[in-house]
């Protein structure tokens, strides 16, 4: 059976890293831990488990204390749990280097177990360490349920997003690639961090990159890093996101918009975990996790051939789909007072409870921009309101429109009865109320709570491609 923290209806073959200079006995552990359903990687040396341990993650490292070429078990164990703090050590030891391990258990590890010792001995106290990470998890689920059900910075307690939280705890302890799906505002980037704070990559980096924020040939460099002289313009040797990610974990955020050119690449990384820098034949190998997030529709890319479906299915191995903020409306008064404290102490304000007049105008409005849009809007009224109230902006109104707007004929008002009618309607408001600068402090993007990268990509989707180019040179 294999020993673990997962539920009974949630198989998972933990791994191991074992460390053991003797043959006999290396290979005897390793039929050991196979039959066991472990996932084994021995090697005999520590120069080889320091490269293992930068290149993969372990639930557990078994070594010997005294190995060959001046390494040493204590300094495997020291550095696996500075990589993974959760992870289970286990020391193999003599019986004259009892003190020692000992002493390494002071540092981190779980257990010693003296040399020679039987299969089942060995069983026992595996089984122990297992057990004790599996309560020490449960432990942290449990103290998080008792702050309300937090997960990271998502505030809320409808039915929709505890389902959300649900699925990031159960996916952060595991290496699964995960694929975050929802519009734009409904934080997937927020979820993204709480799934690599829960995880055993905790400690090491979590590296953001914008697929849609270059083109294809300064993207690649982005992801991969590039040796000087490379192109034009590379006049130095960059390191790329991957590369400072190695041991981490990699957000791609807006991965439908990667170009098909560098899909086959990712893809590669994501299976083999190696690259080449651009202008480079050297392989580099990164051991990371990909969280990626899109707000489009992969499955119509996939039919129309823009996306690479085997690249689709290794990113999806575990989807969220997050819900819209119209989906989940019994959050908007948590999240409003939460969005206020913060800028009560962001801008040195002191405006007390949100007015219920105030909170009734926020829940009936749909929010097409989502929890961005919120944000946007408790800030707005944190600068314009005079007094100790909190006044909503005289711009803004629960049923969407924008004062002084002009609707652009009939068939915005026909589209507005459609999801993306409605954003469509609410961009055009904000641009004609902005005179449609797209950039600056007082700039559209500003207003909507978007990137402007961001906010040109929906302009372009949503069809509102003749106005960019009639005023692109307000937007630059």
């Amino acid at each position: 059976m294999a020993f673990g923290m997962s539920k009974p209806d949630e198989p998972e073959n933990f791994r191991i890293l074992l460390v053991e200079d003797e043959a006999e006995l290396r290979s005897t552990l390793e039929g050991v831990l196979r039959d066991l359903s472990f996932e084994v990687d021995a090697v005999a040396d520590s120069t080889t488990a320091f490269a293992r341990l930068r290149q993969s993650v372990y639930d557990v490292v078994l070594t010997d204390l005294r190995l060959p070429g001046g390494g040493s078990g204590e300094e495997i164990v020291c550095q696996a749990k500075q990589l993974y703090p959760d992870l289970i050590a286990v020391v193999m030891t003599g019986f004259g280097d009892i003190a020692s391990a000992v002493r390494l258990m002071k540092l981190g590890a779980s257990d010693y177990i003296q040399k020679p010792f039987v299969k089942d001995e060995l069983i026992l106290r595996l089984r122990k360490a297992l057990e004790e990470r599996r309560l020490r998890w449960e432990s942290r689920e449990l103290q998080a349920r008792s702050r309300g059900a937090s997960v990271g910075s998502l505030i809320g307690e409808s039915l929709p997003l505890l389902r959300v939280k649900e699925l990031i705890r159960s996916v952060a302890p595991k290496r699964s690639t995960v694929l975050l799906i929802g519009e734009t505002g409904t934080g997937k980037e927020l979820v993204a961090r709480a799934i690599h704070a829960s995880s055993a990559r905790k400690e090491r980096p979590l590296v953001k990159v914008n697929c849609s924020a270059l083109p294809a040939e300064l993207m690649e460099s982005e992801l991969f890093g590039h040796e000087k002289g490379a192109f034009t313009g590379a006049v130095g040797k960059r390191i790329g996101r991957f590369e400072l990610a190695d041991g981490g974990t990699v957000f791609l955020d807006e991965i439908g918009d990667l170009a098909l050119s560098l899909q086959a690449k990712l893809l590669r990384v994501l299976q083999e975990g190696e690259f080449e820098r651009v202008g480079s034949s050297k392989t580099m190998h990164v051991n990371v996790r990909v969280i990626a997030a899109t707000n489009r529709d992969l499955s119509e890319a996939l039919r129309q051939e823009t996306f690479r479906s085997d690249l689709y299915y290794r990113l999806a191995v575990y989807p969220i789909q997050m819900p819209s903020l119209r989906e989940r409306k019994e959050d908007v008064k948590l999240m409003a007072e939460a969005f206020l404290k913060e800028t009560n102490r962001r801008l040195g304000k002191s405006f007390e409870a949100i007015p219920r007049r105030v909170l009734e105008a926020l829940e009936r409005y749909d929010w097409p921009g989502n929890v961005r849009e919120l944000q946007n809007v408790i800030e707005r009224a944190a600068v314009t309101s005079t007094g100790r109230s909190l006044q909503l902006p005289d711009s803004w109104h629960p049923d969407g429109q924008i004062k002084g707007f002009a609707q652009n004929g009939a068939a915005d008002s026909a589209a507005g009865n459609t999801l993306e009618g409605r954003e469509r309607v609410h961009i055009l408001q904000i641009l004609d109320k902005t005179h449609w600068r797209i950039e600056g402090p007082k700039g559209a993007a500003v207003v909507l709570g978007l990137r402007p990268s961001t906010l040109r990509s929906r302009m372009r989707k949503l069809g509102i491609v003749r106005k960019l180019s009639e005023f692109r040179d307000l937007m630059n």
